[in-house]
């Protein structure tokens, strides 16, 4: 089983090939995201892993049509980036896109606006959450209505979750 994590940063994790650009935290591979293709052979990883990376490269199509690539046939992207909704998404200025439950839709062959882009995927899990641990973020949780609320209130939820499964024909 091979697995990638793309654009470790400071999350090196053993078993897996840990990708970078900045060459001032250790990794196995470096290279730029941006420029494409990436130096792995088409069918080769079974799983990668992209943990708050997409929202900072410039193209999440040509990213995500690149990640299809890689994968192996009914191979698994793992993908997690702020919520729109979340102080997080907006106050780095690096983000330079903001997700939605509906992002990866895109990639569906059931989204409505998938002609971007011949590259399917399978959306087996697509969860907003909290990343942060403290007892006042806990209370999110407890919260009724939290489903509707989320869409009147900011920083209800941190960041979105998203595993898919490459589909190839």
């Amino acid at each position: 089983m091979i697995k990638i994590n793309l654009g470790c940063g400071q999350k090196y994790l053993k078993g897996f090939i840990n990708t970078e650009l900045n060459k001032s935290v250790k990794a196995d591979l470096y290279f730029n995201l941006n420029k494409f293709p990436y130096p792995f052979r088409n069918s080769y990883a079974t799983y990668i892993l992209m943990d708050n990376v997409l929202e900072h490269l410039d193209n999440v199509i040509k990213v995500m049509q690149e990640i299809h690539r890689i994968l192996k046939p009914n191979g698994m992207v793992k993908i997690i980036v702020p919520y729109f909704k979340s102080d997080g998404a907006y106050q780095d200025p690096t983000h330079k896109h903001f997700f939605t439950e509906k992002s990866m839709d895109y990639f569906s062959y059931s989204g409505e606006y998938n002609y971007y882009t011949k590259s399917r995927f399978k959306i087996l899990k697509k969860e907003i959450s909290s990343s942060n641990s403290t007892a006042l973020s806990k209370l999110r949780y407890i919260i009724p209505l939290k489903s509707i609320l989320r869409y009147f209130l900011f920083n209800m939820f941190d960041q979105l979750i998203f595993e898919l499964r490459a589909i190839k024909k």
